[in-house]
């Protein structure tokens, strides 16, 4: 015969926290979905170039840090 204990079907009928897998699982096809969406962004090319001058002078600077006397 089937249980049909009151107290273990009020339990089954409750909601329940996600597991540690699904949670992670949910956070990282979030994250995946939202660097898409920022990599979109990059694409456009005025934020490209504005990307690339920004490196150009961050290397720039960092060769200056290193070649200053010491």
């Amino acid at each position: 015969m089937y249980n049909l204990d009151p107290m273990l079907l009020e339990y089954l009928a409750r909601p329940h926290e996600p597991t540690p897998e699904t949670r992670f699982r949910e956070e990282y096809e979030r994250a995946r979905a939202d660097s898409r969406r920022q990599h979109d962004e990059l694409v456009d090319p005025e934020r490209r170039n504005a990307a690339r001058l920004l490196r150009e002078r961050l290397i720039v600077n960092i060769g200056r840090f290193l070649a200053r006397p010491s």
